[in-house]
């Protein structure tokens, strides 16, 4: 089997072509649904490597590294999608398409599975099993596990991996923990419609301006009077519009907003709160009022035997002083949707250094990541396969 050590001098040899296909995908951003040039780039790149790849989809590509040798199926999820965000870095390879931006290092994502693939292919017959590599569109909120999900092209994975480079660890560091390690996400819609008129004859009409006002400040107390004091979650209103004009009364109104909670009864628990109060203060104002809620993604939950696989290896590749933890947030990754299948672990590789102007927020436009990470990620996943792939399927072998 082939060794970390080895892997990580394999990876490293790598830099050059890594930091060239990153370069090329950052400059050329796709928002969700839309990554078609991507994954005609991704191809061209297998076709070169003579990697073999599904294309179920114009914006999705599974790689298939066969080692001709019995062992596990490992998954490898690489998100290709990027954001409606302005890039502001300055880089000399920034974003050619005005208003679109990687702002959230998944270019840096499938640069590594594209060096992944590179790697096995070179040391086929060296390491055992199949790794399948899941270029990943609509990540952000927009259903791409789910169509992946729906291709039936991965019902045989035993257990997934993915490395998500993170600008809050410090450049070079990894982080793996069998823990919960983001939030299940919901997005909603309440669309309140009442009656319009002259400003001056509130008697005569039903405002949806002001029942949508009272809505934000009532829907807040779930959080603090329904649900234990306990349990972390969150409730958001992040855009209202209503009305036109100062004298006029507002006939509709829009929230939109989202929820994130930890387990599933906190997110009932909100979820059907906020449908009873929506309409009972839609009334209370003589409106009407109708809610659209999708769940979006499930909380990410690391398996404690993918997670250990995980650890041991980066403890070979970085030592136990830059392996570090993880600490649960309330962002969301529809990564979770993979544990429909098979066991999973979500890896961070830290990339914040402020000397290089690395250390900004995700989805902001200054968001950059390290470079010179990105042959150590692709020695980790890389690492993780092939120890999966020898070692998974053993049900001798405890990595718990």
């Amino acid at each position: 089997m082939l060794t970390e050590e080895f892997i990580l001098r394999e990876a490293q040899a790598l830099e050059n072509y890594l930091k060239k296909a990153y370069r090329h995908l950052h400059a050329h951003p796709e928002i969700a649904h839309e990554e078609r040039e991507t994954n005609l780039f991704i191809r061209d790149e297998l076709d070169e490597m003579g990697v073999p790849y599904f294309a179920p989809a114009a914006n999705i590509t599974i790689a298939l590294l066969d080692s001709g040798l019995p062992g596990a199926t490992v998954g490898i999820r690489c998100d290709t999608d990027a954001l409606p965000v302005e890039e502001k870095t300055g880089v000399p390879y920034a974003s050619q398409t005005p208003g679109k931006m990687h702002a959230c290092g998944h270019d840096g994502h499938t640069a590594l599975g594209l060096g992944v693939a590179k790697l096995l292919k070179k040391h086929a017959g060296e390491w055992q099993g199949k790794v399948k590599i899941i270029f990943q569109p609509a990540e952000e909120g927009e259903g791409g596990a789910d169509e992946v999900l729906a291709t039936g092209l991965i019902h045989d994975v035993d257990v997934f991996f993915a490395i998500h480079l993170w600008s809050l660890w410090p450049t070079g560091t990894l982080h793996a923990a069998p823990v919960t390690v983001s939030a299940a996400v919901n997005m909603f819609k309440i669309r309140v419609v009442g009656k319009g008129g002259h400003g001056a004859t509130p008697n005569l009409c039903a405002d949806a301006l002001v029942a949508g006002a009272e809505m934000v400040s009532a829907l807040q107390t779930i959080l603090s009077r329904r649900l234990s004091p306990m349990e972390p979650a969150v409730l958001t209103i992040g855009s209202f519009h209503a009305g036109s004009a100062g004298n006029i009364i507002a006939p509709e109104a829009e929230l939109k907003g989202t929820i994130r909670a930890l387990n599933e009864e906190s997110r009932k628990l909100i979820e059907d709160t906020m449908a009873e109060m929506v309409q009972h203060i839609a009334a209370l104002h003589h409106c009407t009022a109708e809610i659209e809620n999708e769940r979006i993604s499930d909380a990410v939950q690391n398996d404690p035997r993918a997670t250990h696989l995980a650890r041991q290896c980066a403890l070979k590749l970085v030592g136990a002083e830059k392996l570090g933890g993880q600490n649960t947030l309330m962002l969301g990754d529809d990564f979770s949707s993979y544990g429909r299948i098979a066991p999973y672990c979500y890896m961070q590789l830290g990339v914040a250094d402020e000397q290089k102007g690395t250390h900004y927020a995700h989805h902001n436009g200054r968001f950059a990541i390290d470079e010179d990470t990105l042959p150590l990620g692709v020695a980790w996943l890389t690492a993780a396969s092939v120890l999966a792939g020898e070692k998974w399927l053993d049900s001798g072998i405890d990595f718990s």
